[in-house]
Formats: C-alpha cells, structure tokens, sequence
C-alpha cells in the first residue's frame, strides 16, 4: 500500500461526495423551478365587437373553505360573437391546498374562456416562485423567478402547461428546459424536455459585507459552478420528492455525475435531505492529468437540518478506476460509506465493505489490497481545502500484496492499521495477530514468516523499508527454518535479524544463539551469545563425524553462510559428538567439502577403538629369522594395569587441526602431544584415522571405513601417525623416531625413521631400522639393517 494510493482512495471518497452535493444543490434549484410552472393564460386576439368590458376581473377556486388559486385582471374584455374574453396584466397567485406557497404567474393580457376555464396567454409570461411566510401568511422572499410563454391554465382543473423554452434564476442559479407542466391538484410541476440548471458558486453568493451566504444550499458548492442536465425534471410537492430523468448528468468543474434518475426527497420546509442517484450512477474526474471513474448501483446522499451534506453511500458492485501517465489504480467493493465534516465539504471518514479491493500499478510494481472491511479517517491538509488521511485500518482479515519485476511481497493478518505522516505520505502499517509475511525474490525458493504482530516501515517512495515481527515468530525458506521472539526484515540489505532465543536449521544442522542475522539473498548467517549449533550425523552431507550421534558445537559467535555450509565458531569453541571432544579457539567447517578445522590451543579428545587387553608395559622379546615376535621370556609378568576394562581415550594437545570426513582422518600440526592410558606421543605433526571401532581392520595404513558403518556406531581412534622428532612414552620408558605409527587393534607401537631407539626404566637401549613394541604383552620386535640378524633382550623387572 502506497501513501499515493491512499490519496487516491481519498479522492475518489471526496469527488463522489461533491458529486452527490451537486445533485442537491442542482436538484434543489430545479425544486423552485418546478414551483414555477403554475398555470399560465395567454391572450387572443380580440375581435372588434366587445359584448362587455369590465374595470376589474377575479376568480377564487376553493377548496372547502380555502382558497387555492386566484385569477386576478385589471380589465376584462368580453367580446359578443366568442365565447371568451381578454384580460389585462393577468395576475395568477397560487396558494396550494394547504396554503403553503404564495407563487405568482405574472403577463400583459391572455385570452379567458367562460365555458372552458381555459386561460391562454400567448406573450411572455413571468413567474415568480416563493413560499408563505408560516407566523404571518405574508409573502416570504422570492425563491425562483421564471419567465416563458404560450402558457395555458385551466381554471377548474388547475392544470397550467406551455411547450416553449422556460428559463429561471434563482438566488444559488439559473437554467432553462424545453415545456414545462404544473397541476394545482397534485402539486406536481415537470419541466418536459432538455433541462440545464447552472449553481452559482458559494464564493459568488457572498452578501455585500463579504461574507457567505447563509442560504443552506451554499455550502453544497466550493467556488466552482455546478451545472446540470437531463432530459425532465420533476418535483412533487406534496411527495417532497424531486426527480431529474436521464440521461441525467451533472458537473462541477472537471468533476461529473451521471445517471438514469436522480431523486431528492424534501424535508418539510422543502429542503433536501436524501438524494438517490440510480440507473447505472457513475462519478467521472480529471484532475491533475488523471482520469478517474466511479460506478455503483446506486449512489445515497444524506443532508443535515442545516444543509450540509452527512453522509454518502454507494451500494452495489461499487468500482473505482484511475489513469495517470505514472499509473493505474482500481478497487471494487459491495458498498463504500462516506462520513462528511459538519458544515463542510470535506470527507471525515471512509467505510469500504464487501469483497473489498484495491490495485494499483506504477512503475513496472503493483500493489494490492484485499478485505472485507476497510475503515479510512481523514484530516485536514496543508490548505484550507485539501485533506489528507489520517488512518487506514482493516475491519477484517485483510492481504497485501506488492510486486515488482523481481520480487513479491504479500503480507496477511486479520487487522492493519496504517500510520500517516505530516504530509498524508505512508509511514507505517501495523499488523495485529495471525500475520503472515511472503516474499519471493527472483527464482529462489519462497521466504515465508508469521507472527503475532507486524510493523512495515515505509521510505518515500511509497516502498516498505523495513518489517518488524513479534510474538512466536516463524520462518522458512525451503528446507531452511528459524524460530525467535522477535524479526526485523530490512530491504536494502536483505538481512533478516532475529532476537529472543532465536533457533534457525535445515536438512543438516540447527542452531540457537541470543542473536542470529540472516541475509535472505546471500545467505551468510551471523549468530552471537551462546552460540550452540547441532548437525545431524543421520546425513550424508554433515561435515562432521567425528563420533557416535549428532555432533555439538558451541561458541561465543558463529558467522558464515547457510547456503555453502561454510562456517565459523570463534571464541571458546568447543565440539563434542558422542565420546569425541575438540576443544579452540575456533572451529571452522566445510559441510559440502566434509571438512572441520580447528584452530588456537586445541584439544582433541578421541576414544580408542576396543581390543582385548594381554598385558602392558615395555619389555624385550626375541625374534626368529623372518621377523616374527617370540613370546615373552618365562619370568615375565603381564601389566596388571591393562587389564581394566575402562575404554582407553587420547587427549591430543596442537595449535591446529583439520579434519577430512571422507578420509576419517584429522591432521594436527604445530607441535602436538598425544596421551592415553596407552602413552604419550610427542611429534611435531600427527594424523589420527577414525573407523568403526570394534569390528575392522583399522590398522591397515590408508583404510577408511563407510559412511554407513561409521554413522552405525559411531566413530573411535583406529591408528595414529606422528612425523617429525617423535617421542614416545609409557612410564618410565622412552622410545624415539622420526616417525611412529600406533594401531588401536593389536596396541601396538612402531617406530621408524632416524635412528629408532627404545630406552627402558634401566637405561637399556634398544635400536634398530624399525621398533615394534607391544603394549599389550611387553614385547619389542627389533627389525634390523642387517638382515636376517636379531637382536633379542628379555626384561627382567618390571
């Protein structure tokens, strides 16, 4: 909804009321006119034999006791061989039934016949039309004088006609018709055919001192004449009815109505109080190189004692239309009431109901409004006669709708409310419960949202700026949702910000945080406060799988894109999925890529995936030719240590770490120090496998598990490879390589690289081009550079 619109909507509101006011004050001009029509006598000629010639001649038709008309002559010829005579400066006076009008038909002479009671009067003939006075039965002032000829009366039917032009002036205007009628008995006066009235303007109605007139009917015009049009025009007096037959059109300026009929009925003082236009009514503007139209079925106004207009109403199919080079507007509704300003001709309110509408198209963009009832309240504009809104809100669940070339937008709720600025320009719009907000942007996938309440921003273009949401806030866009107490939309930015326990998800993750912000085109996420995002491990495009179940992280805040899955955790970020921990600074993840990084004092905890314990402990074991390890020595004892059946867990220590979900492999590098129930590993870098744990032969160098077999049980430590100065540890014994490979199968460690060498709690040594111990059973296996040549050594104590 634009404040453009809105104006228009008033517009159209204010010209159907002046319409209407038209019809009054045209109409109620034509009720003096009708007065007008009495009943006229014309004269004859007169033959030259005169039977009778008398100084006076007056005739009185009563009514019971009361006088209803008076034919009065200053001389009457009456002639020998006709059956008629000639009287001079003729004076008709009509009082009606009831006594209530003192109307006077005024000419030089009109022929009389005795027989007949016909009154012909041929020459011109002046009428004037004027009430009685009620306190004292005097004369009141003039309200119409007409003037015409070839007038007839009929002296005992009361009947007067004439078939010439008629022209009148009243003190609001004047006009003409083609034959006008009048009976005295059914007090009913028509003008017969093409009826023109023109009012006279308020401003041109001004008294000598300057001011208004007081006249009722001045207010109905505002310094532009009315004028209008028909083919008759009848006034009914004792009905209190008028009514102009169409095509019946009136005018006041660039404004127009028209109709088939267009009725007024009369209050007691024959004042309008009700005017109907009917008949396919319609109200027709330019202004302003607008074009502008307004149909009904009928079209209702209603008149205050003291004459100004109240009310208006049009009822049935009621549709408005307005062209403009900038635009189109439209809006269709079952009825549209409009409240009038006491004593002026400005809208006060505007009441829309039934199916109610309104479109409008500008600029390649169109608006729409859809309801069932719409309420409008107007207020005074920047000049004395201008008028801006004030309000608009719904009466019933209402849709907007705005469309551009690349984007729509459709809001719902089941009330808006409508803020104006000081210049009428939209400023805000309010919606109150079950709110509803739609928008599609190009071709990506719809972006819905509800609420318990909206509030829509609006710049001076007329666009939305911003939309806030409050209240149980929902959104989706595909398989993206967000929930949050509260939503602010901005459109420039396209960012979407959510407050008040804010939670967003898709397919493969779900996130809550004290604060989230989303750009709805981008799709790059910021999140603050608590940040704790959980991604499923039941998918194939996770990114993390480090153990059993959905994996967790938290952080101080997340940035990154929902769309490519790229992600930053920063500030104590910390992961934990099933047994498997990873503690730093920041965590980063590539969902599409299936990779993690972790970066700034990181700690990996890993469980060790199960064996079966033999023993533990360093010792020395001999071996055959061929290589193959020789049981322990008799004497020997086993580590009583080993045989607990608590799982073993390494804590890895490193400055980073990067994981690879389709290799189960996780790289740390920087100085990395490994420890468990197993040992310790000392290196400057170090890969760890993960794999399915107990089952497979993770030991295997490059081995890596499904993704089926992994989600299944949950990912455990399978092997471990340290590079670089490695240094390893159990106890008091100490082994040192370049290299060190730990599989969790047959715990067992093997060193190469260097000069490997393993040095015991009695400083025994032990080299050779590989070591493999056993932590399992205390045995050492010496691979030496000498071939087929062994070296064995027993352990004596333990």
């Amino acid at each position: 909804m634009r404040n453009q619109e809105a104006a228009r909507y008033a517009r159209w509101a204010a010209v159907t009321a002046a319409a209407i006011a038209l019809v009054v004050a045209g109409v109620y001009s034509k009720r003096a006119i009708q007065a007008t029509r009495a009943r006229h006598s014309a004269p004859a000629s007169v033959p030259a034999t005169v039977q009778q010639q008398s100084a006076e001649f007056k005739f009185t038709k009563m009514d019971q006791d009361r006088a209803v008309f008076t034919i009065r002559a200053s001389t009457a010829t009456r002639f020998k061989d006709e059956d008629r005579s000639l009287l001079k400066d003729v004076w008709i006076t009509i009082y009606g039934r009831a006594g209530d009008r003192n109307d006077n038909i005024h000419t030089r002479e009109c022929s009389y016949e005795p027989k007949s009671g016909e009154v012909h009067c041929a020459g011109n003939v002046e009428i004037d039309i004027q009430g009685a006075n009620p306190a004292s039965g005097k004369p009141a002032d003039k309200q119409l004088q007409v003037t015409t000829s070839n007038l007839s009366f009929n002296r005992d039917t009361g009947e007067a006609s004439t078939p010439e032009k008629v022209e009148f002036q009243s003190p609001q205007g004047h006009g003409s018709a083609m034959g006008v009628s009048y009976s005295s008995q059914t007090a009913v006066v028509r003008l017969e055919h093409n009826v023109a009235i023109e009012m006279i303007p308020a401003s041109a109605n001004a008294d000598k001192s300057g001011k208004q007139s007081s006249d009722r009917n001045s207010v109905l015009v505002t310094g532009v004449p009315v004028s209008a049009s028909g083919s008759s025009l009848e006034l009914r007096r004792n009905e209190r009815v008028v009514v102009l037959n169409g095509p019946a059109v009136m005018k006041q300026g660039a404004r127009e109505l028209s109709a088939e009929k267009i009725s007024m009925e009369l209050d007691s003082t024959f004042h309008a109080q009700h005017i109907i236009a009917e008949g396919h009514p319609a109200v027709k503007s330019t202004e302003t190189g607008a074009a502008m139209n307004v149909t009904a079925e009928k079209f209702e106004g209603f008149l205050s004692p003291a004459g100004w207009m109240q009310r208006i109403v049009a009822a049935g199919n009621v549709s408005g239309s307005r062209a403009a080079k900038i635009g189109t507007d439209h809006f269709t509704a079952a009825q549209v009431e409009i409240a009038m300003q006491p004593e002026r001709n400005l809208v006060r309110e505007m009441t829309v109901k039934g199916g109610v509408t309104m479109d409008s198209r500008q600029d390649g963009a169109s608006r729409s409004l859809k309801t069932e009832a719409l309420l409008v309240k107007f207020g005074a504009g920047a000049q004395p006669d201008q008028q801006k809104i004030e309000s608009a809100e719904t009466l019933a669940p209402a849709t907007i709708e705005t469309r551009t070339a690349d984007e729509t937008t459709q809001l719902r709720a089941r009330k808006f409310v409508t803020q104006f600025g000081p210049t009428g320009r939209l400023e805000k719009l309010i919606g109150h419960s079950a709110v509803e907000v739609r928008r599609e942007v190009g071709k990506a996938a719809p972006q819905t949202s509800s609420s318990e309440e909206l509030a829509a921003t609006f710049g001076a273009n007329g666009e939305w700026e911003t939309l806030d949401q409050g209240g149980n806030v929902r959104f989706q866009q595909g398989d993206k949702r967000a929930t949050a107490q509260q939503a602010k939309i901005v459109r420039t930015t396209d960012l979407i910000a959510l407050q008040g326990s804010p939670v967003v998800s898709d397919a493969t993750s779900r996130t809550s945080a004290g604060s989230v912000t989303i750009n709805q085109k981008s799709g790059a996420i910021t999140a603050t406060d608590n940040v704790v995002s959980t991604y499923f491990s039941s998918t194939q495009s996770g990114g993390v799988n480090l153990g059993a179940g959905p994996a967790h992280i938290s952080a101080d805040a997340l940035a990154g894109s929902t769309t490519s899955g790229h992600v930053f955790y920063t500030g104590r970020a910390r992961l934990w999925q099933g047994e498997s921990v990873l503690n730093a600074n920041q965590i980063e993840v590539w969902r599409e890529d299936k990779k993690l990084e972790a970066t700034g004092n990181v700690i990996a905890v890993f469980p060790q995936s199960a064996s079966s314990p033999l023993g533990g402990g360093f010792g020395v074991a001999t071996a055959k030719p061929g290589g193959k390890p020789l049981t322990a020595a008799s004497g020997s004892q086993t580590n009583p240590a080993s045989s607990k059946t608590s799982p073993t867990v390494w804590v890895i220590h490193a400055p980073s770490l990067t994981y690879w979900d389709d290799q189960s492999k996780a790289r740390l590098d920087g100085g990395v120090t490994a420890t468990s129930q197993q040992g310790e590993l000392i290196s400057k870098s170090l890969d760890a496998y993960l794999g399915p744990g107990p089952t497979g032969n993770g030991a295997k160098s490059g081995a890596s598990p499904t993704a089926a077999s992994a989600s299944s049980g949950g990912r455990q430590l399978t092997r471990i490879v340290a590079q670089g100065q490695v240094v390893v540890r159990q106890g008091d014994r100490r082994g040192t390589a370049q290299e060190a490979i730990y599989t969790a199968a047959d715990q067992k460690f093997v060193l190469s690289g260097g000069e490997p060498t393993i040095i015991d709690a009695n400083s025994d040594t032990t080299t050779g081009h590989s070591l493999t111990f056993f932590v399992a059973n205390d045995t050492i296996l010496i691979d030496s550079q000498e071939g087929l040549r062994t070296l064995t050594k027993h352990r004596v104590e333990k």
